[in-house]
């Protein structure tokens, strides 16, 4: 990700996330409100094969959520070494938008759990998953803290480029 300060940095990480967020979103309000209009035809009418799809969706999401985590961490973890923090940030900036898209992938097989099954569960899924890609967001204070940056490039990141 080619950026020329920190303020375009920020604000691509942020339209990028946004972005991949805007998918499941619609797609949810589009399925959820159109539940309301008419009578839904469930491709899984059985309540015991509703919960193992549940439960199998469920699973495979936090698995996916576990390994992206990981490999977010250890990617980070390479980039300390780096000399120029401009590197490390284009680097980690490519890291964190796969990490994003993964987390909307994930928060995407809630609303179409619910499409298939019509359980509620997954309306809570949904949620709980809109509130995991936001604790997650890329934040200053979360760059710094994944390229274990101190002193004056922490305060650099932080204040976006304005401290100096």
């Amino acid at each position: 990700m080619k950026f020329n300060s920190l303020k375009e940095y920020f604000y691509r990480l942020n339209s990028v996330g946004y972005q991949a967020l805007m998918v499941p979103l619609i797609l949810f309000i589009f399925y959820y409100a159109q539940s309301f209009f008419y009578e839904p035809r469930l491709m899984v009418p059985d309540p015991n094969l509703q919960r193992y799809i549940l439960v199998g969706l469920v699973t495979v999401g936090l698995v996916i959520l576990t390994l992206v985590q990981w490999v977010t961490v250890r990617k980070a973890n390479q980039l300390v070494k780096q000399v120029s923090l401009g590197l490390r940030l284009e680097q980690l900036g490519g890291v964190l938008i796969n990490r994003m898209i993964w987390q909307s992938v994930v928060t995407l097989l809630m609303p179409l759990g619910q499409v298939i099954t019509g359980h509620f569960a997954f309306t809570i899924g949904f949620g709980v998953g809109l509130v995991g890609y936001f604790l997650f967001w890329p934040t200053p204070e979360r760059i710094c803290r994944l390229l274990k940056l101190k002193g004056d490039e922490r305060q650099l990141v932080i204040s976006r480029g304005e401290a100096f």
